[in-house]
């Protein structure tokens, strides 16, 4: 397939000359500072250095070629408000219990979360952008601005327009402001945890930047290779009749509508991108680059076509593989630039954000610390982990299917609970990566359907 040649203008050709790129080695005494910023929606193959020839990507890019990109980066729950809390508490969702829109953190839970944490040892923390975790009529713990240093968060519904000191604004410029204002005003004696919680390319796609052209505008992308009418036939019919069976219909009999579609989620991509490198290279000027340790990633991914299948929710690798990248320029450079293939969670964050400061990880976070991949010092890793997934739409919107299952680096087992029995899927990811031949039935597999149950079954029972 050709592609229309396009320039990025100078608005993301400055992929800012970061600092990054020559890093001075930092003082080991001092504590870090930590910037993790992470998008909404964004599956890890949209990026350019994920293999995507189409998106443009270029802070990313560097960010990843500079630090350790993890390629097989997962999310135990593909929904916000899940995913947030578990990247807060290093939890999984049985465990927290935040399994909708309506309930918040506890404050016991908050005291527990990494930013908390981290202020109380001494940090100076900020917090900007979505939270989606409890809905403001539940008060203050949904919108918890008396825990961080500096607040600018937002509930689960947000538009891009917004309105500051009565002039109209771009939510992204807007953060991205704060965060830059935040960084300079950063006592030289205080180290600093920042979250900028982007809302690229999550929607609603009724308001772009417009100071930002679309360098997408008439340019024909690469469709995901199941977007078709025979992979969408082949889902169960449970899928078919859920929320990602919904609006992604109208992309198996028309393809421009995809294409209109893909253009605008990549061009949300871009500008969370374009913001990456405004506060990296804000990083480097400060000369702050040199002891500041930067984490991305997505809250989960989306299907964007895949399977003929739109949203996130189920257990497909569109809906639950995420960007992850760390980049430390304290490690040795003989480590900086490799990627890691390991399989790591979104419940890794807080423990490795933890681990960084030098604060003790609570025995009630269940992720890991990244730090023995990151120094190549991990002699075993995880082999697999649990998934879940059990949010529920209400009518006239259609359902989405409860979800749990096991990956492993090889296998996935996926059970949808609606049914009795469960429906299940099998997958052999290393020969079939596209996940389109349910082996669940096939009498060759069934020793290893059944040990993946009993283990879903164990994860199930001892994770609360």
């Amino acid at each position: 397939m050709r592609h229309r040649q396009v320039s990025l203008m100078a608005f993301v050709a400055a992929a800012f000359v970061l600092a990054i790129d020559c890093p001075a080695r930092a003082d080991e005494s001092r504590r870090p500072n930590i910037l993790f910023m992470f998008t909404d929606d964004q599956p890890q193959i949209c990026m350019g250095v994920s293999g995507n020839d189409d998106i443009k990507t270029p802070n990313m890019d560097r960010l990843a070629r500079k630090g350790r990109l993890f390629n097989n980066a997962f999310v135990t729950t593909a929904i916000c408000c899940s995913s947030r809390a578990s990247i807060l508490t290093g939890q999984y969702m049985i465990r927290h219990g935040i399994k909708d829109f309506q309930k918040p953190l506890s404050a016991e839970a908050l005291d527990q979360a990494y930013p908390t944490l981290l202020k109380q040892a001494g940090y100076r923390t900020g917090y900007l952008g979505k939270f989606a975790v409890g809905s403001p009529t539940h008060g203050q713990l949904a919108l918890p601005s008396d825990r961080f240093d500096l607040w600018y968060g937002f509930p689960q519904s947000i538009n891009f327009l917004q309105e500051v000191d009565g002039e109209e604004r771009y939510l992204t410029s807007e953060m991205t402001r704060r965060a830059i204002d935040f960084l300079r005003s950063n006592p030289t004696d205080q180290p600093f945890c920042l979250t900028l919680a982007f809302k690229e390319p999550h929607g609603p796609l009724n308001y772009f930047d417009p100071e930002v052209p679309n360098v997408y505008d008439g340019v024909e992308l690469s469709a995901p290779k199941t977007l078709t009418r025979a992979a969408y036939s082949a889902e169960p019919e449970s899928i078919k009749e859920s929320l990602n069976g919904g609006s992604s219909l109208r992309w198996l009999d028309d393809a421009e509508a995809h294409q209109d579609y893909l253009r605008t989620f990549y061009r949300l991509i871009t500008r969370a991108d374009m913001a990456v490198g405004e506060i990296l290279a804000e990083l480097g000027r400060l000369g702050l680059e040199d002891n500041t340790v930067v984490i991305f990633s997505s809250d989960h991914g989306s299907m964007i076509g895949a399977h003929g299948l739109s949203g996130k929710w189920i257990m497909y690798e569109e809906s639950i593989r995420v960007p992850m990248i760390v980049y430390d320029p304290r490690l040795p450079a003989s480590v900086q630039g490799r990627p890691i293939d390991e399989m790591v969670l979104n419940i890794d964050i807080a423990p490795t954000i933890l681990a960084l400061a030098g604060v003790p990880v609570p025995d009630a976070m269940q992720g890991r610390s990244l730090m023995p991949l990151l120094t190549e010092e991990a002699t075993d890793w995880r082999t697999d982990w649990y998934y879940e997934h059990v949010y529920n739409t209400n009518p006239p919107r259609r359902p989405i299917v409860k979800t749990e299952g096991v990956r492993t680096t090889r296998w996935k087992y996926t059970r949808y609970t609606d049914s009795d029995p469960p429906l299940e899927q099998l997958f052999d990811l290393e020969n079939d990566p596209v996940e389109q031949i349910n082996l669940a039935r096939d009498a060759e597999h069934a020793n290893r359907l059944s040990r993946l149950r009993a283990r879903c079954d164990e994860y199930r029972n001892n994770l609360q």
